[in-house]
């Protein structure tokens, strides 16, 4: 099982001016068309500017399924282009009702592994001048997810984002995101995902933390 990577995208901390005044973010990238060399902590020539909420060894790239595109621009009726939604790589066909939590991947000369999903937040709302975009992403449950690097090496557009071994866990970033926005009391659901091992660190304290006020 691949997808095509369609868009590899950069980009530095920057202050911008939005509706509601300004904001300092690296969400606004490029794409570049060169290869480009994927460290543990992220692509060269990619920086965070929130390294808090941002980046780290869990959360070196960010994905966003291309075919996603065509879902927010018929529900906006507007025209969004690559990298719309601030990740760094926009892959096509890859969904995450099928894409697993430990899921590994071969991306050009770099492996990956599937850590936890995308949390859609106020940024995506500033940038792109709508206020309820993190609501209606988190509804749908089209929120990309973010991978590790497991293996560096370069990257570029056109790659194939083969999977190259599959979590015997299959707990799917839909099922986490299910959890995370409308089943937040399953104890059943919660368990089973913070007893994967490849979860990202963070999601687990967050997730063990709830369960024991249940």
């Amino acid at each position: 099982m691949s997808f095509k990577l369609r868009s590899l995208n950069l980009g530095k901390p920057e202050v911008y001016q939005t509706d509601q005044g300004k904001l300092e973010s690296a969400y606004r990238k490029k794409p570049v068309q060169h290869p480009v060399y994927l460290t543990k902590l992220n692509f060269e020539g990619d920086e965070q500017a929130d390294k808090k909420h941002h980046g780290g060894l869990d959360k070196a790239v960010c994905l966003y399924p291309a075919q996603h595109y065509h879902y927010w621009e018929n529900e906006y009726g507007r025209s969004f282009s690559y990298p719309a939604f601030g990740e760094n790589i926009t892959v096509d066909g890859i969904e995450e009702k099928s894409v697993h939590i430990g899921d590994v991947f071969q991306l050009g000369m770099a492996k990956l592994q599937v850590s936890e999903p995308r949390k859609p937040c106020y940024i995506i709302a500033r940038t792109h001048g709508i206020k309820d975009f993190p609501a209606r992403v988190t509804k749908c449950g089209y929120t990309g997810f973010y991978l590790r690097v497991m293996e560096e090496g370069h990257v570029q557009v056109g790659d194939e984002m083969e999977l190259i071994r599959e979590d015997p866990s299959k707990v799917t970033i839909k099922q986490v995101n299910d959890v995370r926005y409308n089943d937040r009391n399953s104890r059943r659901k919660i368990e089973r995902i913070v007893a994967v091992e490849a979860l990202a660190d963070g999601l687990r304290q967050s997730l063990e933390n709830h369960l024991a006020k249940l």
